[in-house]
């Protein structure tokens, strides 16, 4: 169950509760406060200490610098691993938030309203939601096929692939040899791709990061330390179109 309750100077705070957990926790992004707990804790949670507003507010703060880098703009342009997204303005288009998708060979143009303001959160989030979609759509047709190719070369066997949204990892792979794969995948140039899913399958034969999943990384990709640090660096390029 969920609800909303306004707290100065914290602002709005989301109030979760679930009957199956024991702890409460505190979910601080840039725009709002999360706090999940349960319901026999609710009447307990206010008046927050001092403490904790001043982590909320810093934390929030923190969280805003670093998005007011990673703002999209009508001149940016996103590389992907098959196309480059660019941003035209469109005199045809009335709706602010109404936009216009157009892929020519190599490029995808993503068509705005010309009066659109796009330093506006709601319009960085629309169009995040949008380049996502077209991201996943990208990831479906293209990963699972590779994943398998990928599997047949370096002689891996998995049970299944789902592609998904998720932004704080690139891929993770059950104990069942379930392989879960970011549609974020695609912003990565191939070689760094089949890094990815190798890494995937590795994890099919060894869970953990041991010496022997080690060995057997390094075994494919000899390089292995240096497609790691380059595989930080395009996460850090990628964090822009995460939502």
């Amino acid at each position: 169950m969920k609800s909303i309750i306004k707290y100065p100077p914290v602002g709005d705070i989301e109030i979760c509760t679930r009957k199956n957990i024991l702890r409460t926790t505190f979910s601080v992004s840039a725009q709002k406060v999360r706090i999940t707990t349960s319901p026999f804790f609710v009447n307990t949670l206010f008046p927050l200490s001092e403490e904790r507003i001043n982590w909320i507010l810093k934390t929030q703060q923190k969280l805003k610098e670093k998005y007011a880098t990673l703002t999209l703009l009508p001149t940016s342009e996103i590389k992907t691993c098959f196309f480059t997204i660019r941003f035209v303005p469109d005199t045809r288009l009335e709706q602010k938030y109404v936009f216009s998708l157009r892929r020519e060979s190599d490029e995808l143009r993503v068509y705005y309203c010309t009066n659109i303001d796009f330093e506006q959160p709601k319009t960085q989030q629309s169009i995040r939601r949008i380049l996502q979609q077209v991201l996943k759509v990208e990831a479906k047709s293209f990963l699972p096929n590779r994943l398998k190719e990928n599997a047949e070369n370096y002689k891996f066997t998995f049970e299944s692939v789902r592609i998904n949204n998720a932004t704080s990892r690139w891929g993770s792979c059950s104990s069942k040899k379930r392989i879960n794969l970011s549609c974020y995948l695609m912003l990565l140039p191939l070689e760094l791709i089949d890094f990815v899913l190798v890494h995937e399958l590795c994890h099919t034969e060894q869970m953990n990061h041991g010496a022997d999943f080690k060995r057997k990384m390094k075994s494919i990709f000899p390089n292995n330390d240096l497609l790691n640090k380059r595989l930080r660096e395009e996460a850090k390029r990628a964090l822009v179109l995460k939502i």
